[in-house]
């Protein structure tokens, strides 16, 4: 969401992880799923060489023999904050996030089989609303009414209808029994909430502003639910990183691509490790009990294979070649970063890409 008084960094368009599932019998196709960063994020980044190390007889130092490097590793942690990705990016949707890699000339059918779960996950079909309207239609409907009833509590107009509504008390859906009382007791209580809410406004304005004020918390509810069910899929991506597809495992766990600003490059790298924690402090959704900021670290491990041929940054597939000191101090790019050539500045991650 745009704020008149900062200008966007555009940090989600410009750090983020891409991960590079394997389609099976289709060769070098792939499924590409980005999660986007919405904060800052830490890196830690070491490498090993290894030495085969001489010590002679009568010399004072030791001589070496350079035998090659260990992968470069990197740590990397950072936040999944649900309030902040609702404030700042209200109109995120999971087809943003998944596209289909292919060179195929009929890659429907692949991007439907690949598509169509989790199109039906999102909105009201999905996990995080099924949570939700079972916490505030059943499970918490009578503590409500209790809450409602109670002298003690002093509730505005507007505050009782809410509850009314979001609790689905005092409508069709709730006991018949109870509902006459109630009507009675929280009318006379709670400045006559439930006859506005049920025997309608006694004027248009009034109505219009009900009717409004029902749209919006709709609207904010159906907003919560669906970046709720971006934020559990892009966990269950996560967890994913580090398996292989069950019902063919000579697939194995996808190649995943660091993107982070200059410093990093659309590195190609594997998962080798994976943590989730929480902000005990933020907080839960109470709805669906999902912790307001996730945290969560990887350790991932560079992979460079390309074709095994020279490093080339102006070629898709050779920009994930081998690169030595002379990329950097003989290269125009004076990098050993597949991204460096910007490559990816020209067109959508990945060779061919299609988005869903």
């Amino acid at each position: 969401m745009a704020n008149r008084h900062i200008i966007d960094r555009k940090l989600p368009e410009r750090s983020k992880l891409m991960f590079y599932f394997p389609v099976p019998t289709q060769g070098s196709d792939y499924y590409v799923v980005e999660m986007p960063f919405f904060e800052n994020i830490k890196i830690m980044e070491s490498k090993k060489a290894r030495y085969q190390k001489y010590s002679l007889i009568s010399r004072s130092s030791n001589l070496y023999s350079y035998l090659g490097a260990d992968s470069r590793v990197l740590n990397l942690s950072f936040n999944m904050t649900m309030p902040h990705i609702m404030d700042d990016n209200p109109g995120l949707t999971l087809e943003q996030f998944i596209r289909y890699q292919s060179d195929k000339d009929n890659i429907e059918a692949e991007k439907k089989k690949f598509k169509e779960p989790y199109k039906a996950a999102e909105g009201i079909a999905g996990m995080a609303f099924q949570l939700g309207t079972h916490y505030t239609k059943e499970l918490a409907f009578a503590s409500a009414k209790q809450v409602l009833l109670n002298d003690k509590i002093h509730l505005n107009t507007h505050e009782s209808m809410a509850m009314l509504q979001k609790y689905n008390i005092g409508t069709p859906n709730s006991s018949p029994a109870n509902t006459p009382a109630l009507a009675a007791s929280i009318g006379s209580v709670k400045d006559g909430a439930l006859t506005q809410l049920n025997a309608g406004q006694a004027n248009q304005d009034a109505a219009e502003a009900k009717a409004k004020g029902a749209m919006e918390d709709n609207e904010n509810t159906q907003l919560k639910y669906r970046i709720i069910d971006l934020i559990i899929y892009w966990t269950n991506i996560i967890r994913s990183s580090v398996v292989n597809n069950a019902a063919n495992p000579i697939y194995g766990p996808p190649t995943i691509r660091l993107r982070h600003g200059i410093l990093y490059q659309d590195i190609p790298c594997i998962c080798t490790d994976y943590s989730i924690s929480y902000n005990e402090e933020a907080g839960y959704d109470i709805n669906t009990l999902l912790p307001r900021q996730l945290k969560v670290t990887m350790k991932l491990e560079e992979i460079r294979t390309g074709d095994f041929g020279s490093f080339d940054t102006n070629n898709v597939i050779s920009q994930d070649n081998l690169a030595g000191w002379e990329a950097v101090v003989l290269g125009d790019t004076q990098s050993m970063d597949p991204g460096s050539g910007g490559l990816y500045l020209s067109r959508n991650p990945g060779s061919g890409a299609l988005y869903l």
